[in-house]
């Protein structure tokens, strides 16, 4: 399969207001920017592993028993684009609320996961990936106002970690969904 290769350009923050000492351009940025740009692009395929699980957790617990109306709902209603993430987000934990799927300290924690998932989706997807001279990788975005996100193994580990959790909670709705049969 061929393989797209775009010119790539980084912008450099340097602020001589600053106390700190400047770090000056990174000797691994050739290393550096490919695997920021292979985590962008596995955050967002991850995106869709989670709206896709979010969507067959519901179905499946909605309409267990009858093949046809679960098609209909997924291929119909909630998996069109007529519903955004935050929709389908929003629509999936009353759905935990209403049917004591969670304990209430689960479904919080649910829901602030995910909020945080669709900020990083959406930054990653619009925003710009700048290297400040002191900071190191930031990714710049607006989110109700300019935002800047430090990309680092922190960072990195967190987002994981979240994905992750939100994965192994629609994960385990489906299957206990799947074991009632």
């Amino acid at each position: 399969m061929r393989e797209f290769s775009f010119p790539k350009a980084i912008t450099l923050r340097l602020n001589l207001d600053r106390d700190d000492k400047a770090r000056g351009f990174p000797s691994a940025a050739a290393e550096d920017i490919p695997i920021i740009e292979k985590n962008r692009s596995e955050i967002l395929g991850a995106m869709i592993t989670i709206e896709d699980r979010i969507i067959e957790a519901m179905s499946k617990y909605l309409f267990k028993e009858c093949q046809e109306r679960r098609n209909f709902f997924i291929n119909e209603i909630i998996g069109t684009s007529d519903f955004s993430f935050a929709f389908k987000r929003k629509a999936f934990t009353r759905m935990l609320e209403k049917f004591d799927l969670l304990d209430s300290g689960s479904i919080k924690e649910l829901k602030s996961n995910l909020n945080k998932l669709m900020q990083w989706r959406n930054a990653f997807a619009h925003g710009q990936v700048i290297h400040d001279h002191h900071d190191g990788y930031i990714l710049k975005y607006y989110s109700g106002g300019h935002q800047e996100l430090v990309l680092n193994d922190d960072f990195f580990e967190e987002a994981e970690e979240t994905f992750r959790s939100c994965l192994y909670v629609c994960n385990g709705i489906i299957q206990s969904r799947e074991a009632e049969t």
